[in-house]
């Protein structure tokens, strides 16, 4: 498969931005309102190459960031893809243990970190054996941001000592290990490039549209969707450190936003705490995404009829950038959408051969913006199969090509030697009218091997009972995929990438449901 578009590194957009519009704000603080515009985007990021230059950083050599969002990070971000090393943006919502170990494995000429970070993290980072700076939330000198006021002393102008070509890395980002170790994602100049080309043009992103990001910056997702394809066509973003649904709205209206970042959970807390607005009141705003999980078609449907904004479902993940994507012009309900340009997806046997319309199978993905390895360990690399990449998520498509997820091999209960489909239960778990969240895993079972176990948050204010859900459930499903156990909570555990975290789930039915079964499951 061809790219659609040929390769333009980042230099080269920053460049050609920062002349044709240089006073245009490409990235806002969303909590200050600070701009920084394409001039002086430029400028700090060509500050940021001549100190890597000074440093002799090579192609492929990495740079670690430890930071929440922030401009800085964000300025970091580009100005090390722009000289082209290799950034690695470490997630620290994640565990401390994890952070030493991905800084071991990634093994970074520099280590920069935020003065706001946990003393746990600062030791870690300065402990990594590299040089290492500090910096704050603005790219600018001052008196607590080391890193901004050490290169602020270099020229602004282009640098000439570039390094990296398109099959150089670019960056290396890690998985969120919600089941097993995370592992580093490998990418290159052009594959990146590429998988943003098919945002760009999956999402009809232009010059005149204005981001709201809120999710973490160290997710693929948010680096494809709002920093780099706002950069690409010119266009700006505003950047807030988190959600926050007090000021998601207000944030919309205040900086003009044409699209938002979304997730179920931030879509599930607006149900729950209504604001009286529609997009009546929200004229800039041309749709919400939704993506990192499943979304309920009744969690869907409630948006809707609560604030008629549009809903643009889709589906990406670290190997591959965003895959499919609905029609922003008219979005389809249930399906996450088509195939992007640059990717090719093919719903496929155990063989590699593909499935009818219709008939279930196992997501091949291949084309220019795949991710290339997985950095497993300290110079340990494991390549991208040729044949392509077997995603583990489980799907079809229709006639029209519009793909529907129905869930992941790995998360598949085996019960009896049958398999069963944890989204299937869910999905109709979600179906109640009492339920506000719900997640279905398998759990240890002495003689079936694994037996489900359904877990359910209530809307607030009401009481829903085990045998009010068993109800629910009998007339939909077959006897041998009724859950075991029915656990209510106040809220489901999830990952740092706000996805419902099996290990949190199994961790609580081993502590409330089924104590006994904690050591030996």
């Amino acid at each position: 498969m061809k790219p659609s578009v040929p390769y333009q590194s980042i230099d080269q957009i920053i460049s050609r931005h920062a002349s044709e519009r240089g006073d245009k704000a490409y990235a806002i603080s969303a909590e200050s309102g600070v701009e920084i515009s394409y001039a002086e985007l430029s400028a700090a990021t060509n500050r940021i190459c001549h100190f890597l230059a000074s440093r002799d950083i090579k192609a492929n050599e990495r740079i670690a960031v430890l930071s929440d969002n922030c401009l800085s990070q964000m300025v970091l971000y580009q100005g090390v893809q722009r000289y082209g090393a290799t950034v690695c943006l470490v997630n620290c919502d994640v565990n401390a243990m994890n952070v030493k170990q991905i800084l071991y494995d990634v093994e970074p000429k520099i280590v920069l970190w935020h003065c706001a970070l946990a003393p746990e993290l600062q030791v870690i980072a300065k402990e990594a054996g590299v040089e290492n700076h500090s910096f704050d939330d603005l790219p600018k000198a001052g008196v607590e941001n080391e890193f901004f006021s050490l290169v602020a002393k270099l020229p602004e102008t282009h640098c000439d000592h570039l390094v990296g070509g398109p099959d150089d890395l670019t960056l290396i980002n890690y998985t969120s290990g919600t089941t097993a170790n995370p592992k580093g994602v490998c990418c290159t100049n052009a594959g990146y490039f590429h998988a943003t080309d098919s945002v760009v043009a999956g999402f009809e992103i232009s010059e005149n549209d204005r981001l709201l990001e809120y999710r973490a910056l160290t997710w693929c997702s948010p680096q494809l969707l709002s920093m780099t394809s706002t950069l690409q066509v010119g266009a700006s973003f505003v950047l807030a450190k988190k959600f926050s649904g007090s000021h998601f709205f207000d944030w919309i209206r205040k900086y003009g936003v044409t699209i938002s970042a979304g997730v179920p959970t931030a879509i599930t807390m607006l149900l729950e705490r209504p604001h009286e607005i529609t997009k009546d009141d929200l004229p800039t705003l041309r749709y919400m995404t939704t993506s990192s999980a499943p979304i309920a078609p009744e969690t869907y449907e409630a948006f809707q009829k609560r604030y008629g904004i549009t809903l643009l479902q889709g589906m990406g993940m670290s190997e591959a950038g965003f895959i499919f994507s609905n029609d922003p012009k008219g979005p389809r309900r249930g399906t996450v959408g088509k195939p992007l340009r640059n990717i090719v997806a093919r719903f496929v046997d155990e063989q590699g051969r593909d499935r009818p319309v219709g008939v279930e199978g196992e997501l091949m993905l291949a084309g220019p913006q795949m991710f290339v390895a997985y950095l497993l360990g300290r110079g340990e690399m494991q390549s991208i199969p040729a044949e392509g990449f077997r995603s583990g998520d489980l799907g079809h498509l229709d006639e029209d090509g519009y793909a529907f997820l129905t869930g992941r091999m790995k998360d598949l209960i085996i019960h009896g030697g049958v398999n069963i489909a944890p989204m299937e239960i869910t999905t109709i778990l979600c179906e109640h009218t009492g339920v506000l969240e719900a997640a279905t895993i398998g759990v240890p079972d002495r003689i079936y091997g694994e037996a489900v176990a359904c877990f359910v948050v209530p809307k607030p204010g009401l009481v829903l009972t085990t045998e009010a859900i068993m109800e629910h459930l009998k007339p939909r499903l077959s006897e041998f995929k009724m859950p075991k156990s029915v656990s209510f909570m106040a809220s489901l555990p999830k990952t740092d990438r706000a996805k419902v975290s099996k290990d949190g789930l199994l961790k609580y039915w081993q502590e409330h449901v089924n104590p006994s079964s904690e050591k030996t499951a």
